[in-house]
């Protein structure tokens, strides 16, 4: 995901309504836009499709102490 919060691109979609729903209510749940949610559940999907890698997480490479 973009770890430094900037965009570059844009795109416009029409959800079927539950979709809609689903992301509504889930953005609200998380406190993020609905923008914010969709470009997250996006991420989410070509990562676990092996599209698009996942950065390294902040811990990863770490022992534990």
């Amino acid at each position: 995901m973009n770890t430094d919060n900037t965009m570059s691109g844009r795109v416009n979609v029409v959800l079927p309504d539950e979709v809609y729903e689903t992301v509504k209510n889930l953005a609200g749940t998380e406190r993020r836009s609905q923008s914010q949610m969709a470009a997250i559940l996006i991420e989410e999907a070509l990562e676990a499709r092996k599209l698009l890698q996942k950065p390294p997480s902040p811990d990863q490479g770490k022992g534990v102490a």
